[in-house]
């Protein structure tokens, strides 16, 4: 058998190159590990401009430009001729484990597979496997319709080879190599492409002795050192504006805050200062604004926003009622986000690799119906469902109509997801119908249903999220509304005052109690624990 084997890194950030172990780093680590699969007789790494001298016996394939999923494939169908099979893998993942290689090839070859790929393991762990011709059909599928291809769907993901077989998945033979303990619902990648992976991937090498890790002792360790998987938050809902318009139902906000009334807000200046600490210390980041109040009553709302998109290392999100929005500054967000796509497109940030839009709007809504409309939220029913229409326009791609299941509205919400995957440019892909949150027992219990893990896990949001309110106060979690009434229980520090360093430690013995089981009030009456945002 010849194989040849094939690592892309048309993609790499900084911390491919940052060395992980021994001195090496990951792109010449995954090179070592990745020779070992079985039947390898030529090494290629597919990348774009850059120093690749610390790569020994590997053929560089260059392309100055980003590298399309077409184009790739393409490249792969004139390499491979020759060769009985392609391993294909990312070239920043430097636990790739020969042995499940191994036991993937055995089964490819045996049932004469035309495509193979692994589930159930951390990502970074498996490579996926071509047949001969593979390659070159998949790149026929996406030409078929190249035309119509947008650039977030040309761009190389993690799953893209599995996405494009999806077109037509009956058409090929495909293996899995399962997984004897499922851990994808750890979401782990094991690859160095963002400062939070790269620390992970050290964490991983600390806890199995100073060495690469197995992919049977990477299981272990996620399973008996869940710990070690908080690295950095990456998810910032911030408060910026202490006022809303509304006084919802299904909020807590407005039974502890007068918000009709409340004018306080979060300077831009503050803001400014703590983005730059958020992209120091996390690198890349999601900023949600706001995590209570109505951005849009801001009296700089404009430069906050802007703020945000002109960091290319962040993504913003915009939660909103769809009130005191001006059509003029809805059109003025489009045109700052086209604008920075438009930079990144010309300065081709291949390295921009995490494919979140600059900016992605949520507008809360909550039913299709004017009456409920009234009872639940208040006026301006008509007012929010314009700017959803007019969101839609502007940004049909990153624009969600948002209702809230909770027991009772069952065939409410199913008018309002029937009305909006009519409306909305994309259908279902435009709605979210969000679970119930009765904040730790601080709202009435009204939750539709029980979606809770059998077996309870470690929080998400203690693992991946930071807070922060107007103040700079940063609570533990969002969810303990004791916070706003005044109360300093679980304070982990303030933005303004101290590092986001020492106040992401401070939540480290939370998190280590959720991963022993011990579940303190008020995580004790918590049903979010298992929601994930990013």
């Amino acid at each position: 058998m010849k194989a040849l084997l094939v690592l892309f890194g048309g993609n790499l950030t900084k911390y491919a190159f940052e060395p992980v172990y021994d001195g090496k780093n990951s792109i010449k680590l995954a090179f070592e590990q990745a020779k070992k699969f079985p039947g390898v007789e030529k090494s290629v790494l597919i990348t774009t401009l850059g120093d690749f001298s610390f790569l020994n016996d590997v053929e560089i394939v260059q392309e100055s430009q980003t590298w399309t999923k077409q184009k790739l494939l393409e490249k792969i169908s004139e390499l491979q001729s020759g060769f009985d099979l392609v391993y294909f893998s990312f070239a920043d993942c430097p636990f790739i484990d020969p042995v499940i290689a191994g036991n993937m090839v055995q089964r490819h070859l045996k049932y004469a597979a035309e495509y193979s790929y692994a589930d159930g393991f951390p990502f970074g762990l498996a490579p996926e496997i071509l047949s001969p011709g593979t390659a070159g059909i998949l790149a026929k599928i996406i030409g078929k319709d190249s035309s119509a291809v947008t650039s977030a769907e040309a761009s190389i993901e993690r799953d893209f080879l599995f996405s494009v077989i999806q077109k037509d998945i009956n058409a090929f033979d495909i293996e899995t190599e399962i997984s004897t303990i499922d851990l994808s619902s750890h979401r782990l990648n094991l690859q160095a492409d963002t400062r939070r992976n790269y620390l992970l991937l050290k964490n991983f090498i600390a806890e199995s002795g100073n060495k690469i890790p197995s992919a049977s002792e990477t299981e272990k360790i996620v399973i008996d050192k869940p710990e070690i998987l908080r690295t950095l938050p990456i998810f910032y809902p911030i408060q910026v504006y202490g006022g809303c318009p509304q006084s919802c139902k299904i909020c807590p906000y407005s039974s502890v805050i007068n918000t009709i009334n409340c004018k306080d807000f979060m300077e831009t200046e503050k803001f400014e200062l703590l983005l730059d600490k958020i992209t120091a210390f996390s690198g890349d980041a999601v900023i949600d604004l706001s995590l209570w109040g109505e951005l849009s009553q801001h009296p700089e709302k404009m430069k906050l926003i802007e703020a945000v998109i002109k960091r290319r290392e962040l993504s913003l999100i915009i939660e909103t009622s769809g009130l005191c929005w001006k059509s003029e500054e809805l059109e003025k967000c489009a045109q700052l986000t086209n604008e920075q796509l438009a930079i990144r497109n010309e300065q081709c940030f291949s390295s921009d690799k995490y494919l979140l839009p600059p900016v992605s709007w949520i507008v809360s809504l909550d039913t299709a119906d004017s009456g409920k409309y009234q009872e639940l939220r208040g006026n301006g029913f008509a007012e929010a469902n314009e700017c959803a229409k007019k969101l839609f326009t502007l940004f049909p791609e990153d624009t969600y109509v948002q209702a809230v299941r909770f027991k009772g509205s069952e065939e409410d919400t199913e008018k309002f997801y029937r009305y909006w995957k009519d409306a909305a440019p994309n259908g279902e892909k435009n709605i979210i119908i969000q679970k119930y949150d009765d904040f730790c027992g601080f709202l009435e219990k009204k939750q539709a249903s029980d979606i809770s893990p059998i077996i309870r896990q470690c929080c998400w949001h203690i693992m991946r999220d930071m807070p922060i309110l107007i103040n700079g106060t940063v609570p533990l979690c969002k969810e303990d509304i004791s916070i706003l009434k005044g109360e300093k229980n679980r304070i982990l520090g303030n933005v303004f005052t101290d590092s986001l360093e020492d106040i992401w430690k401070k939540g480290e013995m939370y998190y280590k109690e959720h991963c022993e089981k011990n579940y303190k009030k008020p995580c004790t009456d918590c049903d979010e624990y298992y929601t994930y945002n990013f």
